[in-house]
């Protein structure tokens, strides 16, 4: 079934692989971008801001801004690592195997308010559609890199590690887990440490969880491959409501099939790029009123943009300063 009487409107032009979202404040918006690392949305491309990637499969896919005006940038691709955009169309290592980062898909990265970066390593699968499937999908973690500059291992058996986030209590890291469909949680302890992982919610038929964000009430809003679902999960019982849709119920049913089987790969994961959200991936609360959403994509060339029932949080970065590509 599809929740959109007609497709939502899309923001930006020409985006190649917009998986991950930053909105300002004041308006600003950024993208993920496969030949650029990130891009200002509604910005005029401009060749010459193309990056010349250290490694043929290099796979921008999370995305966070520093306070310096610095993005950074996680390589989902099999040399993994984390990099940092100085300019536009030029990137740095920022964490790689020197600072105890392996060599492995590294999938999100989150800067807090403590000056902590959070590190989402998805799995050490070779190639990493082997995680796809329940039976070997647990092998992923979650790192944090404090003041020794260093990544400490602090959560581990993960069923593919996606988005990672404090919420806006400080109190809980919040963790996607894509293959293993659940979202989980972690206590935030003295040391940087991370308590005994908590099950918030555990998703059904036809839900993999992606990119996350939280609203004004603390819950958390959810995106899903394949499904096109946006989801809002209540922090507290774990119930979840679906406000967006776009996919059809022999699709959804199809990618079952083949997850129960053990047989999910590239072409399930990919079945969402047939309808208009192209598989969506991230959100990102903003404007005014921090009611307007725009989600991030696998496949699409824009940003779909929705009016939310509620206020997002204000993230980290909201009244951050001028940007490298500003």
């Amino acid at each position: 079934m599809s929740t959109l009487p007609s497709p939502l409107p899309v923001t930006g032009t020409n985006l190649n692989r917009p998986e991950s979202v930053i909105a300002l404040a004041d308006g600003r918006l950024y993208a993920g971008d496969k030949e650029f690392g990130v891009i200002r949305v509604g910005e005029r491309r401009d060749p010459s801001a193309r990056v010349d990637w250290p490694f043929a499969e290099f796979v921008p896919n999370g995305i966070a801004l520093l306070k310096d005006g610095t993005f950074l940038i996680a390589n989902v691709g099999p040399e993994g690592g984390a990099w940092r955009l100085t300019a536009p169309g030029k990137v740095e290592r920022f964490l790689g195997e020197q600072q105890g980062v392996p060599t492995t898909p590294l999938n999100f990265l989150y800067p807090d308010l403590d000056g902590r970066i959070w590190l989402s390593l998805c799995t050490r699968n070779v190639p990493r559609t082997l995680a796809f499937r329940t039976e070997t999908a647990y092998d992923g973690v979650i790192g944090v890199v404090g003041t020794s500059g260093r990544m400490d291992i602090v959560a581990t058996g993960l069923g593919f590690c996606n988005e990672v986030r404090v919420d806006p209590s400080g109190h809980w890291l919040y963790a996607n887990e894509t293959y293993a469909r659940r979202l989980s949680r972690f206590e935030i302890l003295h040391g940087n440490r991370l308590g005994p992982r908590q099950t918030v919610a555990q998703f059904g038929v036809g839900t993999w969880p992606d990119g996350l964000e939280f609203d004004s009430a603390g819950d958390v809003w959810v995106t899903s491959i394949i499904s096109n679902r946006l989801l809002r999960v209540d922090a507290d019982t774990g119930t979840s409501e679906i406000f967006l849709e776009d996919c059809a119920d022999d699709v959804i049913a199809h990618a079952e099939e083949m997850f129960g089987a053990d047989r999910f790969g590239w072409e399930e994961l990919s079945l969402g790029k047939n309808f208009s959200l192209r598989n969506i991936s991230s959100l990102a609360f903003a404007g005014a009123d921090l009611r307007s959403v725009y989600l991030g994509s696998l496949f699409n060339h824009g940003l779909s943009t929705w009016r939310a029932p509620v206020a997002g949080h204000a993230p980290e970065h909201w009244n951050y300063g001028p940007t490298v590509l500003d």
